[in-house]
């Protein structure tokens, strides 16, 4: 098996299409220049240590759920379509789309995560089926449009205020009668003195992890979103929809949506 060592990334901006290129042991970004690029004008928030340590953090914080969560939303996805990942990281629910036939276009600010992403799909040999951008997904070109958009534990770095004009952007590029995935903390939902207490705790687990992302990426903090409820506020409407419990036998804190424009 071929490694990548000591590989940078390097964006660059011309009108043709996405391309890579590797030279030199660096990956060169070609995007067109519509694309906004967030390398250079902004640090990268992420960085490479918190890059590395993501997805295994996430498995430890969830016993598996999120990753479990974010693979049964693309399952939905079929070959041939073209499928939008917001701000998908390393983008490990990638790769069984990809096997499949989607056309995937992973999309992320953090030049770190796209490494990562690009290492994955490298490894598994489906790097040349797979197209990645850096730059802002709250300012895509007007033209791009997808069969699939997938927004899996993105939305929940934005606060109440901004969360729903970011999700209205990305449905404008979601074709008539594609499909939203999306994947997150489920809704919090307040009712009997039981489910007030469970509102408690799982509130407590919500606001932990956030904070702590908030004093390193500067993430906005927040009370859990109902991303369900606001997507079909939108116009979308849902399809099908899961909850994932903390460790397979905790509380179902998780939950993944998939919705219709």
């Amino acid at each position: 098996m071929t490694r990548i060592r000591s590989t940078m990334i390097v964006a660059t901006s011309n009108h043709d299409s996405f391309w890579w290129a590797r030279k030199r042991g660096a990956i060169f970004i070609h995007m067109e220049s519509t694309f906004p690029v967030s390398a250079g004008a902004q640090p990268d928030t992420y960085g490479t240590v918190l890059a590395t340590a993501y997805d295994g953090l996430a498995t430890l914080y969830s016993g598996g759920a999120i990753g479990a969560c974010k693979h049964w939303g693309v399952s939905h996805i079929s070959a041939g379509e073209a499928a939008l990942f917001v701000g998908a990281g390393a983008a490990a629910e990638c790769l069984e789309p990809v096997r499949r036939g989607v056309r995937c276009h992973i999309l992320d600010s953090s030049p770190a995560m796209l490494r990562r992403a690009h290492r994955r799909l490298h490894r598994s040999k489906h790097e040349g089926h797979v197209q990645f951008h850096l730059g802002d997904a709250r300012a895509l070109p007007t033209h791009k449009m997808y069969d699939a958009v997938v927004v899996h534990f993105f939305l929940n770095t934005f606060c109440q205020q901004s969360m729903p004009r970011v999700l209205a952007s990305l449905l404008t590029h979601l074709r008539p009668g594609g499909l939203l995935v999306l994947a997150d903390f489920a809704p919090v939902s307040p009712g009997t003195e039981t489910a007030t207490a469970g509102s408690f705790w799982q509130t407590l687990y919500h606001d932990l992890p956030m904070h702590l992302f908030s004093q390193w990426t500067g993430s906005d903090v927040h009370p859990p979103h109902d991303l369900p409820a606001v997507a079909c506020s939108l116009g979308a409407t849902l399809v099908a929809q899961r909850t994932f419990r903390v460790a397979r036998i905790g509380p179902a804190w998780f939950g993944s949506w998939v919705m219709n424009k």
